[in-house]
């Protein structure tokens, strides 16, 4: 089980030639269960202009396991976001500390490419999946 984040779909969905992109083409290939959130859908809808291709890629995302933050998991993604602060780590993005918090919550790993889940990981027991 693994929650992607929106960089890697964004490098997939490109093509791009990423260590992640390749990992999540292996998980898909392999039928992994694959979550995502709203917040990840809306990051990935909100870069494209086309409304066809949104509605295409909005269909394609159905597929996947839908988990929902609940109020526990904003408070939780505070958490996650002050305590970084706290020990020197500035986390550019509040979305970023409720993908995490989400993964916590459901003990899912996440596959992601963004430095800031390193910070939370190295705080929080965020399990980020290994793209070696």
């Amino acid at each position: 089980m693994i929650l992607v984040d929106t960089s890697v779909w964004i490098d997939f969905l490109k093509s791009a030639e990423s260590r992640e992109a390749q990992k999540l083409e292996q998980v898909l290939e392999e039928e992994t269960d694959v979550f995502t959130t709203g917040l990840i859908i809306q990051e990935l809808l909100s870069g494209i202009k086309e409304k066809r291709t949104r509605n295409e890629l909005k269909r394609d995302m159905e597929r996947f396991v839908l988990v929902m933050p609940t109020l526990e998991t904003h408070v939780h993604a505070a958490e996650i976001f002050d305590g970084c602060c706290k020990r020197g780590f500035t986390i550019r993005s509040n979305i970023d500390c409720v993908i995490a918090a989400l993964a916590i919550e459901y003990d899912i790993q996440l596959l992601q490419k963004d430095r800031d889940f390193q910070y939370i990981g190295e705080i929080f027991p965020l399990k980020l999946l290994e793209t070696e």
